[in-house]
């Protein structure tokens, strides 16, 4: 008996509290997507004024790794009068997609919870100026010194699984 009552308690809290989420180290599908968004802002906010590059780079530490952040300067940062800006576009390299942040985006955690995995899978815009076939857009993230950031962007033609 005691052990059905346990069986039945175990169940009422498991739907009470809405089931287990898959994580790593504690981070929910909500949490994830958050924090894919508040680094997509991030980006952007470089391109409202002249900074100096390392003011651009530290205010990226937040949200980006070291590496991601030399690779995105590199490919984004120009240099104008009084300092240096990001002018952004629609197709610049290593910029947050522009996710549904529905059913359509994908978490994947990686084995041993060292990584996660945004996708989405976007579909081919055949009519306007600017075509793209259908298509993958992922963000990878890792923990740097306990914080998750993003590490990397791509576009690619598969899912990962």
């Amino acid at each position: 008996m005691s052990k059905y009552l346990v069986a039945c308690l175990a169940s009422v809290l498991l739907f009470l509290g809405g089931g287990f989420t898959a994580s790593a180290e504690g981070l929910h599908r909500e949490e994830v997507l958050s924090l894919v968004q508040d680094a997509m802002e991030n980006q952007g906010s470089i391109s409202e004024e002249v900074r100096t590059k390392e003011e651009i780079e530290g205010k990226l530490n937040e949200h980006f790794t070291g590496d991601f952040i030399e690779k995105f300067v590199e490919a984004n940062v120009v240099k104008v009068d009084g300092g240096y800006i990001s002018f952004g576009s629609d197709f610049a390299p290593y910029y947050i997609p522009f996710f549904s942040y529905d059913k359509n985006t994908e978490i994947v955690y990686g084995e041993n919870g060292e990584y996660i995995y945004i996708q989405e899978e976007f579909q081919d815009t055949g009519d306007g100026p600017v075509s793209t076939g259908k298509h993958v857009e992922s963000v990878t993230l890792k923990k740097e010194n306990d914080v998750w950031k993003v590490m990397d962007v791509k576009y690619e033609s598969e899912k990962m699984r």
